[in-house]
């Protein structure tokens, strides 16, 4: 069931409500907690952090009239900013002309890394750990049934304190963001790894630079529906992004405006996701949009 922009927004919180139920087949008591102020005590939320004065409510709203590949989606976000639903359900009624969204995932896989230090000799380090990296992987993998560390990976880098040998554990997290049995599986390996080293193990923690879970989405915006001189200012805008990092940092904070609000709405890390995304904005070591758009010949606007 596709739900117009135009005419959801048009209906009262009640009445939204009880559209979401029917569409997204939620139960009574979850519409009831929708409704509710806040579900969260003070009392629980002193035992979630340290020295609670209060809460800080956020509304909840529905984007409508998503089409991802080929599948109308309904999506939450949660956010203080006016006009960021509205602004998200203009650009999913854009695209629905050409198709709507043509989304991939590239991989569900997250990188742990074990920082070697005071190693006398990197290549025989690296030789040693490879020789056993069966066994390492069969130790990581005691720590999880349902999620797979499938391969090591080496760095060499050169820092202020002197070489050091980075190793890398690829696993797959499936749906999960993956911190938790990350950590545990490069805490098991350790000792291990820093013995085949004959170095020194320092820190051991997941990366938020996901570059083996990426998302790709591509989009076609028909130059009949916004206007030729529209398509060319959107694609000067993106050239600038691309040349300027002031211009950028701006670019990607309106991106950042929508999954914000989708991560905060699904009670996901934010900080994690936003470190990931400018971190990935900066890899080639200039800070770059994490959006391009340019024409086809036909003139058409693509993202």
């Amino acid at each position: 069931m596709a739900l117009a922009n135009s005419s959801f927004s048009i209906l009262s919180p009640s009445e939204r409500r009880r559209i979401l139920k029917k569409v997204a087949g939620l139960t009574e008591e979850e519409i009831e907690a929708l409704s509710l102020p806040g579900s969260l005590s003070l009392d629980m939320a002193d035992k979630m952090i340290e020295n609670v004065v209060g809460l800080i409510p956020v509304p909840i709203g529905i984007a409508s009239g998503f089409l991802i590949n080929g599948r109308e989606y309904l999506v939450p976000m949660a956010t203080e900013q006016r006009s960021v639903i509205k602004m998200a359900e203009m650009g999913a009624s854009m695209v629905r002309a050409s198709g709507g969204f043509k989304a991939e995932s590239l991989g569900s896989t997250m990188i742990g890394q074990i920082q070697l230090t005071q190693i006398q000799d990197l290549k025989e380090a690296s030789e040693n750990i490879i020789a056993l990296k069966d066994d390492i992987l069969r130790l990581a993998n005691t720590q999880s049934r349902t999620r797979t560390a499938f391969d090591v990976e080496l760095r060499t880098l050169e820092s202020a304190v002197g070489p050091m040998l980075i190793f890398e554990l690829l696993v797959d997290v499936r749906d999960s963001m993956g911190a938790n049995v990350v950590d545990s599986m490069l805490e098991t390996v350790s000792p291990l790894v820093s013995s085949l080293s004959g170095g020194k193990a320092n820190l051991r923690v997941l990366s938020n630079l996901a570059t083996k879970r990426m998302v790709r989405v591509e989009v076609t915006v028909e130059s009949d529906s916004i206007g030729s001189d529209m398509v060319d200012g959107i694609v000067e805008a993106s050239s600038f992004a691309s040349a300027d990092p002031y211009r950028a940092a701006t670019h990607n904070k309106g991106i950042m405006n929508g999954i914000v609000s989708v991560l905060m709405a699904t009670s996901n890390d934010t900080r994690a996701v936003e470190a990931g995304a400018h971190a990935y904005a900066a890899l080639t070591g200039g800070y770059k949009p994490l959006s391009t758009w340019r024409k086809d010949g036909e003139s058409n606007l693509i993202g």
